[in-house]
């Protein structure tokens, strides 16, 4: 594969480890999302490459600073796209914001965006990390999906409808929480958007919100058969926004050639 090579400064905490995030890109008029790309972090080098199923994706084009289908892009610097999605160290909230993500103040550009998703209002882009393999498990860290829809929305669990909080009520559940504690995943049926969609609750079987939609290929499987554990990392205050309030952690016990994505199967 040919590549385009940028030489700058080495930006980010090298640990020996090279870390992905898959690239999903959201149709502005359907909202359907689909991945188009992958991230990768080394320690060293940035790497950035489209799938091969992207030149297909209907109204996808390529972005800013890759114009280019079938080549790899590598940097010693996170690639501008990306960069601009990174908070500004020298802002009086950095502190606040890499707090909420779970991480200390000394924090890379990539520890941001491997966490935080790098998310922008209005942003047609999202970032979600490749689970991680060690010792006979995957691990996967995730914000908490959809959790202002349940302010307004009911599901069915145990042939009970729960959901449609108040936002003190949705409060008191998240003000509940520990870190640390279990919480458990309902299959929603109901859900009309994906018949894979999984719902994150309490140890009650109160809904707080759902598993990320890039996750459910890999993790639905591995759930229905009792190989997924879900816990509590973070719970962040309500200034944090919908979006980063509740921090989960997730291992998944499976062998390591698991896929965990749609395309991977295709390959």
């Amino acid at each position: 594969m040919p590549s385009a090579t940028l030489d700058r400064t080495p930006s980010g905490v090298a640990d020996g480890r090279q870390r992905e995030l898959v690239v999903a890109w959201g149709h502005p008029d359907t909202r359907a999302i689909a991945p188009v790309a992958l991230l990768s972090f080394d320690g060293e080098k940035y790497s950035f490459a489209y799938l091969e199923s992207a030149a297909s994706v209907a109204g996808f084009k390529p972005l800013l600073g890759f114009p280019e289908f079938g080549v790899q892009y590598t940097s010693r610097a996170l690639f501008p796209l990306f960069q601009q999605r990174v908070m500004d160290p020298k802002r009086p909230d950095f502190e606040r914001y890499v707090s909420e993500l779970g991480l200390s103040g000394e924090t890379s550009p990539w520890e941001q965006i491997y966490r935080s998703g790098g998310s922008r209002e209005g942003d047609t882009l999202q970032l979600f990390p490749v689970p991680e393999y060690a010792d006979g498990a995957w691990t996967s860290r995730f914000l908490v999906h959809g959790m202002r829809h349940l302010l307004g929305k009911t599901v069915p669990i145990d042939g009970v409808p729960r959901g449609g909080y108040s936002v003190s009520e949705l409060e008191s559940l998240l003000g509940e929480l520990v870190e640390g504690e279990s919480l458990e995943l309902v299959a929603e049926e109901t859900n009309e958007y994906t018949d894979r969609a999984l719902l994150v609750t309490t140890r009650g079987r109160y809904p707080l919100g759902y598993v990320p939609d890039f996750l459910l290929f890999g993790v639905k499987p591995a759930h229905s058969d009792g190989r997924v554990h879900v816990f509590v990392e973070r719970v962040n205050p309500p200034e944090a926004g919908w979006h980063l309030r509740l921090l989960a952690r997730m291992t998944i016990d499976a062998g390591p050639n698991t896929r965990f994505f749609e395309w991977q199967s295709r390959s």
